[in-house]
């Protein structure tokens, strides 16, 4: 009898000891926590955006000739080489307008390490940067359910509707490489999609705001972001 009572002792204070963590006060709290960039830059400071292929001149869509006036290349490059300049403490090297790449096959020219070595030495840069880049202008208008309250009965009902609305999709896959071996570092796809409720034909615009959803993810790429996160504190 004894020692059933203190079995049922050492029982009950394991349960006391099990519980405690839910009777003490749990806070939960928003944290900022690092992440760490996808290339080690260190000792590699400076860097040159080669020429970008463009994949609507590589393939025989509809679109491929709709916007002759936009040079997608030239647009990226520009507005990534400013984000890197005023964002990171990295240097970017002018890139030589000779530079021509060899191939328009996305993996032969990721495998074309004599090619960057020789770009390097024209640059002096340590990082290179190439890849492809995508866009697409998508009408996107058609007829959608809707809800409605009727004034007859006061139900919700549902109809069908035509929206107006164009579609901005932007994809890019970045190669890096170093610029003393050709070596490839890394390679990265990152895609945004915008939809615009009206038809427009503004397709610069359009291209600046999906590049600016990307912007951190790009930047990602050379420097220490942040991530929010729940974590739990307890008294």
């Amino acid at each position: 009898m004894k020692n059933l009572s203190l079995r049922r002792l050492a029982a009950s204070g394991l349960a006391l000891v099990l519980a405690s963590p839910l009777l003490a006060g749990v806070n939960e709290v928003r944290m900022k926590l690092p992440l760490r960039p996808k290339l080690a830059v260190s000792g590699r400071e400076r860097i040159s955006l080669a020429p970008f292929l463009v994949a609507s001149k590589l393939s025989e869509r509809r679109d491929a000739t709709k916007y002759k006036d936009l040079d997608l290349d030239a647009e990226f490059r520009r507005y990534l080489g400013k984000q890197i300049a005023r964002r990171t403490k990295m240097s970017v090297v002018t890139m030589p307008a000779e530079v021509k790449l060899p191939t328009t096959s996305l993996k032969e020219l990721g495998e074309n390490g004599a090619f960057w070595r020789e770009v390097g030495v024209k640059t002096g840069a340590d990082i290179l940067l190439s890849g492809i880049v995508d866009f697409k202008v998508e009408d996107k208008s058609g007829y959608r359910a809707e809800e409605y309250v009727s004034r007859i009965d006061g139900r919700t009902y549902y109809r069908q509707v035509y929206v107006e609305s164009t579609g901005y999709t932007f994809e890019v896959t970045v190669l890096a490489f170093d610029g003393k071996s050709g070596a490839k570092l890394f390679q990265e796809t990152f895609k945004d999609t915008k939809e615009k409720p009206r038809r427009s034909v503004d397709e610069l615009l359009g291209l600046f705001e999906n590049l600016f959803s990307l912007e951190n993810q790009l930047l990602g790429l050379f420097v220490v972001r942040e991530r929010e996160a729940n974590r739990y504190v307890f008294d």
